[in-house]
C-alpha cells in the first residue's frame, strides 16, 4: 500500500495511508453531521406550521400532533 507524506506547518512529516482518518477528522465530521441533522429537523418543524389541516391529514398528522412536534427543540428527535 502506498503512502503519502503530508506536512503541517510547525510539524514533522508524517506518512499517512490514503483513506486514513484521524480521530479529530472523525470528530469534526460527526459534529458537522449533527449540525446538518439539527438544521433539517428545525426546517421540517417550521414547514409544519404552513400546512393546513387537509395537508396534515395527507401526511398522517393531526393539528395537535403537528403542534406538539413544532414545539420540540431542534436537538430532540
Amino acid at each position: 500500500m502506498s503512502t503519502q507524506t503530508y506536512v503541517m506547518p510547525g510539524r514533522a512529516r508524517a506518512a499517512v495511508r490514503p483513506g486514513y482518518r484521524t480521530a479529530v477528522q472523525r470528530f469534526v465530521q460527526a459534529a458537522a453531521d449533527t449540525v446538518v441533522t439539527w438544521q433539517a429537523r428545525a426546517d421540517m418543524r417550521l414547514a409544519l406550521e404552513d400546512l393546513d389541516d387537509r395537508m396534515l391529514r395527507d401526511i398522517g398528522l393531526s393539528r395537535i400532533e403537528a403542534e406538539r412536534e413544532m414545539r420540540k427543540p431542534f436537538w430532540r428527535a
